[in-house]
């Protein structure tokens, strides 16, 4: 292996709902030159999936490399009106990639929009010298909607979602973006020009910084040159946030555009990260940092017929997702690795890396070596389990009911064709291979720590 002059800084990149299929270099659709790019120069994984999701799970596995499936200690936390199993703060025992470099000399710094992690009691900010909390996105409670009147909420409505929970959602959204004008407002150039800056002031010094960039988590409001080149004809109305919409009520054309908007936003996302990693280049910090770009889930835009996050939907438009680590010697770049790789491998990577040893056991594996060695992989949302081998593709209720299996060789990634009931060896298989992951048995959640979720303006 090559050797640098010094420790390498560490800059680990997040991109929340960001698809394997729309990144140019996985194959995708929408354009990313940035990515594409910096593919060029790293070792690519071509099967990372999340263990466990959505958002906050992830983040559990990446800073912790500890395993969240399958949330056999979950409990939800007042004041937070999300109740997907996992979905909780930081747990104390656990050390995490912040506090274990700070331990080790690094000035460790934070810029996220991800409004999820600083809700109170969250505590992801845990282990950061320096943090950045960009306000505004989705829900987060940072403008008065009263501002904004309903007549603007319509505009990006569609009409079966009008006097649904939604309305209050879009006119919150609406509220907190209200004074964009230039596209250096909006939420992905805020958070990489913040990375700008905390590399200019910390670059003397050995540093690990985490970008967490929401985008392109919806709402999918990109500027129209953006979106225009997906869909150039297109005069109608922009639905911003189309979640759990029925697709029977919006046109062949609406659903087109609403993709479109999806792939603008990642367009957008990745210009912004080429910024952010050029201006390592013009500081002269490539040559001795380590940088680690994953995603945490993807987004299913009607694939399936629907429009969302669930585990229902544990399709590849969800659960393909992106890992790509660029070392500052070189070693690996251009490189495709075919492994099954987890988002808890990335912090034994880093630490292996960088010499560090783990202070606390962690469940990940160090993919510096030449594989992985792992046959399939597991992962849950929500009641949902999901399996995936080099064959097989399941999702299944976490009481073994409504198996959904697919052949990866013949209907990947379309999964249109349910082999459940005509393919009982391989269901057997992968049924045993969750239950073994979870440790024997298939904990059953506590229905009170698991409370229905209400409306909106309830959780608020």
């Amino acid at each position: 292996m090559p050797s640098l002059q010094k420790t390498p800084n560490v800059v680990l990149v997040t991109l929340d709902s960001l698809r394997r299929d729309h990144v140019g270099c996985y194959g995708g659709r929408a354009n990313t030159p940035c990515l594409d790019r910096f593919a060029t120069q790293s070792l690519r994984f071509a099967q990372p999936y999340p263990e466990s999701l959505p958002t906050i799970e992830v983040r559990q596995a990446l800073y912790t490399g500890r395993r969240i499936f399958p949330f056999a200690d979950h409990f939800s936390r007042k004041g937070d009106f999300v109740r997907w199993p996992g979905w909780h703060p930081l747990d104390d025992a656990r050390v995490t990639m912040a506090e274990i470099l700070r331990h080790n000399g690094y000035h460790t710094g934070l810029v996220t929009d991800v409004y999820h992690q600083f809700k109170p009691a969250m505590n992801f900010h845990r282990g950061f010298n320096q943090f950045r909390w960009i306000r505004g996105q989705e829900n987060d409670l940072f403008q008065s909607r009263f501002r904004i009147p309903m007549q603007q909420v319509r505009r990006v409505q569609p009409d079966s979602d009008v006097g649904s929970v939604r309305d209050q959602m879009l006119r919150q959204y609406l509220a907190n973006v209200d004074s964009r004008r230039h596209e250096e407002d909006c939420f992905a150039p805020q958070v990489f020009r913040a990375a700008m800056r905390f590399l200019e002031e910390n670059r003397e010094r050995p540093f690990f910084l985490s970008v967490d960039c929401f985008d392109p988590h919806e709402p999918w409001d990109p500027p129209p040159w953006r979106w225009e080149p997906y869909d150039p004809d297109y005069s109608g109305r922009d639905y911003i946030w189309p979640t759990r919409i029925d697709l029977n009520t919006i046109s062949a054309v609406e659903l087109e555009h609403i993709r479109s908007l999806y792939a603008g936003e990642v367009t957008m996302t990745d210009r912004w990260l080429g910024r952010f990693l050029d201006h390592l280049d013009v500081l002269g910090l490539s040559d001795d940092t380590l940088v680690v770009i994953n995603s945490d889930h993807g987004h299913p835009l009607g694939e399936h017929g629907y429009i969302g996050k669930d585990g229902l939907y544990m399709h590849p438009e969800l659960m393909d997702v992106i890992l790509l680590v660029r070392d500052p010697t070189g070693e690996g770049a251009g490189q495709v690795r075919e492994d099954f790789v987890y988002h808890s491998d990335v912090l034994p990577t880093i630490l292996a890396r960088l010499g560090i040893e783990a202070p606390l056991p962690i469940d990940g594996i160090d993919l510096g070596g030449s594989s992985s060695g792992r046959e399939y992989v597991t992962s849950a949302m929500g009641e949902q389990f999901f399996y995936r081998d080099r064959d097989w593709w399941l999702i299944v209720n976490r009481d073994g009911s409504d198996p959904k299996l697919f052949s990866v060789l013949r209907d990947y990634p379309a999964c249109a064709e349910n082999l459940a009931g005509s393919e009982s060896a391989a269901l057997g298989l992968a049924t045993d291979r969750i239950r073994a992951d979870a440790g024997g048995e298939i904990p059953a959640l506590d229905p009170v720590a698991l409370r229905q979720r209400g409306p909106w303006h309830e959780r608020t």
